[in-house]
């Protein structure tokens, strides 16, 4: 394996749940040396985990796993005076810090940007925030469901309206605003050090829910101002013959119709290649205006096969007809794996688990298998007999509670 573009920095991570983790997991990814400083409790994303699923323990835990892979672990109680001083031994070396917990609270710890850019001058500070640093909800308590997806539009205006007008809302998604937000995070710190070896200076770079929540349904909350019209939340008609069908095996496909070289053919499909010389469907205008009908032509049609059979025939005719997988077909997708988009796992308690890989792609190197976390406070002694701690002082650490070790 080649030595990461990343080998040779440093990141501390402070942080719980998804969004900074994952952030600081894909530097880890990439070669980066990564050191996830837990409370004595751990990352509340621990038991949140481990909820997902009854098979699910301490020593299998795949939902944790994914965002922090490939890091080692000391817990340390930032309160006290001890836990403290770790922290900024940790820092002293450490090219970036990254953090999600709030503001208000790294300021009290004594951990916020303020408090760190004089006496760590080139240090990167990365943090995800909720709502934004300024505004009547700039403190407000947020998560990716709250920030990223309610308060965006998604959830109310991507619910469907039937033909009957009954609303049905949108379900909430596990941690993809997150992940996004995570993903942006990455990019700024890589820049950031990018920066810094031209100027030497580190920097304070923050990705925000909300702000990416925004960025990511741009195209809904531009077209739906009130110059444009677009109106949502939107009936199954109003995106014309382009959607999901029901086939006969009571699964879906999808496929975009709007694309007018492929007109002809999703016709040839539903084997009525006449329908498009038909005075209802022959121009653009009279396809929207007589949609409904159309859409029942393809409803009826495509629910005579089974949806594999409509995704086989997209494949041999090149055309875009996606199967709609459900989350449980993910695993099984010949697709995933021929790219190495998924890998198998071994836990400690000697379960094998199929898990998403790292979604770094780079010619020049290869990112490392997912590794289980350990657990909390797993390398504590390690990392401070690293910083010079002598081997009687790291016992009164933890004796006082200033530092965790794995049980």
């Amino acid at each position: 394996m080649n030595q990461g573009p990343l080998s040779g920095i440093k990141v501390v991570e402070m942080a719980v749940y998804v969004a900074a983790p994952c952030a600081a997991r894909l530097l880890a990814d990439m070669g980066a040396e990564v050191i996830k400083v837990e409370a004595p409790t751990g990352d509340s994303w621990r038991p949140a985990g481990v909820g997902y699923s009854p098979r699910f323990n301490e020593d299998e835990n795949p939902v944790f796993d994914i965002y922090n892979t490939g890091k080692k672990h000391i817990s340390l109680n930032a309160k006290t005076p001890e836990g403290k001083e770790a922290i900024f031994k940790l820092l002293e070396d450490a090219d970036v810090f990254i953090t999600n917990l709030r503001p208000a609270v790294m300021k009290r710890l004594g951990l916020s940007y303020e408090d760190l850019k004089e006496r760590f001058p080139s240090l990167i500070y990365g943090a995800v925030l909720g709502f934004g640093k300024k505004g009547p909800d700039a403190a407000a308590p947020a998560y990716d469901t709250t920030a990223f997806w309610a308060r965006s539009g998604f959830f109310r205006d991507m619910g469907i309206v039937d033909e009957n007008g009954t609303y049905n809302p949108v379900g909430s998604p596990s941690s993809v605003g997150d992940t996004a937000t995570g993903y942006l995070l990455m990019g700024e710190i890589c820049a950031a050090l990018y920066r810094r070896t031209l100027t030497g200076q580190g920097d304070y770079v923050t990705s925000t829910l909300y702000h990416n929540g925004v960025f990511c349904m741009g195209t809904m909350i531009a077209i739906s101002q009130e110059p444009f019209g677009r109106k949502y939340p939107r009936m199954r008609s109003d995106g014309g013959f382009t959607g999901g069908y029901e086939c006969s095996d009571g699964e879906w496909i999808y496929f975009p119709g709007g694309v007018a070289k492929n007109l002809p053919r999703f016709f040839e499909m539903i084997e009525q290649p006449e329908l498009l010389e038909d005075p209802r469907f022959n121009t653009g205008a009279g396809r929207w205006e007589n949609r409904k009908e159309l859409i029942g032509y393809f409803a009826e049609a495509l629910k005579k096969k089974p949806a594999k059979y409509w995704a086989e025939y997209g494949r041999e005719n090149d055309l875009p007809v996606v199967y709609m997988a459900h989350f449980r077909d993910v695993p099984k997708d010949p697709q995933a794996w021929e790219n190495g988009y998924l890998e198998h796992v071994k836990f400690r308690n000697g379960n094998v688990d199929v898990m998403p890989a790292s979604p770094i792609e780079m010619e020049s190197f290869t990112p490392p298998p997912t590794k289980p976390a350990p657990a909390v406070g797993a390398d504590t002694v390690e990392i401070l007999s690293s910083l010079g701690y002598t081997d009687e002082e790291i016992k009164e650490m933890i004796a006082s509670g200033a530092a965790i070790v794995s049980k």
